[in-house]
């Protein structure tokens, strides 16, 4: 299953972001708009909010696998 992570930017570092980003999909709903792009390769989506911020929602880089150690085993 894949992961994301997410961060609250101003909408101009979006804005900015949009420039150069190739556009899949956008929605209003309500107040916020909904965006579904391509930037740098990697899939993104943002919500710009009525406030002026974005939540910028992205699908975590897979790294190394993380193994859980178990005390005792030799």
């Amino acid at each position: 299953m894949s992961k994301f992570s997410w961060r609250i930017a101003p909408v101009s570092e979006l804005s900015q972001m949009l420039v150069s980003a190739e556009l899949e999909n956008s929605t209003a709903i309500g107040g916020a708009t909904l965006y579904h792009f391509q930037h740098d390769g990697q899939e993104k989506m943002a919500v710009a909010l009525a406030d002026g911020q974005t939540l910028m929602i992205e699908l975590q880089q897979p790294g190394a696998k993380r193994r859980r150690r178990i005390d005792g085993l030799v």
